[in-house]
């Protein structure tokens, strides 16, 4: 510190010699073409580290007007399955017969994409791809909405939705649906 205020008070002399200097030039009658005056090179101060903490900063304020009640978050319910009704494979037979008469489309086609999907099993889920005829939950849902019968993806573990909905796919040609169990 005594460094600093050394170097700050001969910094001021100098100054103030330079300009009582340049009044005392001015103030002559003589007449002075130009000025020479040789600049000195004045040491800069430096931050010298010292052992004092540096300010703690304050928090900010919070707002003076709060909402009277802060809501909480609210648990989102995890979606559950709709459980779907269990039908013999003489009902399911029943259901690709109608079915298939309804949309104009073989029968034997309906069975056997049923049993080389899914083993003739409703239940039957592999990956993403559920219900008789293995459908994705993208794929159920555009060609239901394109039907006019309900989306929900859990209908494809209802086997008379799921028949209806294969029928009415393969009538419009989407066989390929189903690459390697259409024939």
């Amino acid at each position: 510190m005594r460094n600093i205020l050394i170097i700050f008070f001969v910094t001021l002399l100098i100054s103030s010699f330079a300009t009582s200097l340049i009044f005392s030039l001015v103030g002559k009658k003589s007449e002075v073409l130009s000025f020479d005056i040789e600049a000195t090179p004045v040491p800069t101060l430096l931050q010298i580290p010292t052992n004092t903490p540096s300010p703690i900063p304050t928090r900010t304020p919070l707002p003076t007007s709060l909402p009277t009640s802060i809501p909480l978050p609210t648990k989102v319910p995890t979606p559950t399955s709709i459980p779907q009704p269990q039908y013999t494979s003489e009902q399911i037979h029943g259901f690709i017969e109608r079915f298939s008469a309804q949309y104009g489309v073989d029968a034997n086609i309906m069975r056997h994409i049923a049993v080389c999907e899914s083993g003739f099993n409703a239940s039957a889920v592999n990956g993403p791809y559920a219900g008789l005829y293995q459908y994705g939950k993208t794929s159920w849902t555009t060609n239901r909405v394109i039907m006019g019968e309900d989306p929900e993806p859990t209908l494809r573990f209802n086997a008379e939705e799921a028949a209806q909905t294969a029928a009415y796919m393969v009538s419009i040609g989407k066989g390929w649906v189903w690459p390697n169990c259409f024939p």
